[in-house]
């Protein structure tokens, strides 16, 4: 499986998010840095150039895409703190995503050619795939969930600690929604891990 690594993937050889990225692709899969590809900065609107390269990580023969990136937690006793430093990484295998940003990668004019213009998200996500998977990261804490996009994980409002908290959704990020919804333009299902 091809997988794509979130801007702020630090894929160093021998750490713990390259270990997982090979994990989710597999012996003979195939891992993208979105950073290495020219998208950088998770905060601000994707231009065209960037949906493009985008486009391009994603480009293959295949049905299914991982994706893994960074967030924070949300859940009980997390309110977008990040995890103690003596604590093991924890894993969030993406169940489905509300989007909070109000924004689509996908505005403005639309290239039939790739994809429609309003994909369907349901069922865009293949958690089964991604928790198999990564159930062997014996030192990393995996759990599932509903994640909120968010404009900036490093910075989370009060509303949107209050929101997670009643709706129950255990970690948000601001690099999940729009590699995903490309994804869902192109076609492709997609086995995410958020890394919090």
């Amino acid at each position: 499986m091809k997988v794509l690594a979130g801007p702020r993937v630090d894929l160093r050889p021998g750490g713990a998010a390259a270990r997982l990225c090979r994990m989710l692709a597999g012996d003979d899969g195939e891992v993208v840095s979105l950073a290495a590809a020219g998208l950088r900065n998770p905060y601000r609107r994707f231009s065209a150039a960037e949906i493009s390269a985008l486009r391009g990580a994603l480009h293959g023969e295949m049905e299914v895409v991982g994706y893994v990136c960074t967030g924070v937690s949300v859940g009980p006793g997390g309110a977008g703190a990040p995890a103690p430093a003596r604590e093991p990484a924890r894993l969030v295998v993406v169940t489905d995503h509300v989007n909070l940003t109000w924004r689509s990668p996908l505005d403005g004019p639309n290239d039939d050619r790739v994809g429609p213009r309003f994909p369907s998200m349901d069922g865009i996500y293949i958690p089964e795939t991604a928790a198999s998977r990564c159930g062997a990261a014996g030192d990393m804490m995996v759990s599932r969930g509903v994640v909120a996009g968010i404009a900036d994980d490093r910075v989370l409002s009060e509303q949107e600690i209050q929101t997670a908290g009643k709706s129950g959704w255990v970690a948000a990020s601001s690099e999940l929604v729009a590699p995903v919804m490309i994804a869902a333009h192109m076609g492709l299902r997609v086995a995410a891990v958020v890394m919090v």
